[in-house]
């Protein structure tokens, strides 16, 4: 099931779930069964803050949300220390092919990415909407033609972007710098998935429209409209891909993710989806 514009949740520094209160996976002592670009630490590339998928800060290397509450049971059940690679969302994939970090922050599924990339379980599910300012009449696709728009480079939609919208594109290397563009009108229009209304500086603004992309909306497949997160882990290091999956079934069959999602920060009240876990296709 995909998540509608306002099902996300905005969150905050309350996504920093700790493990004394969403509980853990019995550290082991045994040798894990995969390598760690450094001996006793997990480096974690990240790319900003995506409540409630993931928060980053305030210190270094803090790391919350759903992602974080995974990452942090992951390293505890092996004795790991969590260390980020902050970063934009294009070099964070970079940084995961390059081997300067074990595990990228959750990104979307597509069959080229596959190739370079292998997935984990998946963490959430969002949804592409068209954020526009009230005052905009927007009636579909075409009333967007000669107006300039902004994403964000490297998304699995930016290609599509690209091609309906041409110069009137505006790329960004960071969602926060693209939605500034857009709240100071910069631009007339923000293309990116629904959890960013949460965020600042969207920040649930009753002066915004969200608008629901289909299925061939700027000639964007059906199937990548509603897309589910997954970690990512270079395609040498499966090892460490099925080892989180393994200690993401110990937190399901425990009712610990329950705590971690109770706790990531949404408002009460907020639907909160879980995907089904399951492996997509990898290719490589």
């Amino acid at each position: 099931m995909t998540r509608s514009a306002l099902t996300a949740g905005l969150g905050a520094l309350l996504a920093l779930v700790t493990m004394a209160c969403g509980g853990s996976p019995t550290p082991t002592s045994t040798t894990p069964p995969f390598k760690t670009i450094s001996s006793g630490t997990l480096t974690i590339a990240t790319y900003g803050s995506a409540p409630p998928l993931i928060t980053v800060g305030p210190g270094p290397n803090d790391i919350g949300g759903l992602s974080g509450g995974w990452a942090k049971a992951f390293a505890t059940e092996y004795g790991l220390q969590i260390k980020l690679f902050q970063t934009t969302f294009a070099s964070s994939l970079l940084a995961v092919q390059q081997g300067k970090a074990d595990i990228g922050a959750p990104v979307y599924y597509n069959s080229d990415r596959a190739k370079t990339y292998f997935y984990t379980y998946p963490v959430d599910v969002e949804a592409l909407v068209v954020f526009t300012k009230k005052s905009f009449s927007y009636s579909g696709p075409s009333s967007l033609k000669g107006h300039k728009v902004a994403t964000v480079t490297g998304y699995v939609w930016t290609p599509y972007f690209q091609k309906f919208f041409g110069s009137d594109l505006q790329l960004y290397s960071a969602a926060s710098d693209a939605k500034t563009a857009f709240m100071n009108g910069q631009v007339e229009a923000y293309l990116d998935a629904d959890i960013n209304y949460f965020s600042a500086p969207l920040s649930l603004s009753p002066d915004l429209s969200l608008h629901t992309v289909n299925g061939g909306d700027f000639g964007i497949p059906a199937d990548i409209i509603a897309n589910q997160s997954y970690w990512i882990v270079n395609c040498g290091e499966k090892d460490l891909a099925a080892a989180m999956d393994k200690t993401r079934d110990k937190l399901e069959s425990s009712g610990k993710w329950k705590t971690i999602v109770d706790q990531d920060g949404a408002p009460p009240g907020t639907p909160q989806q879980t995907p089904k876990l399951t492996v997509p296709t990898n290719l490589c």
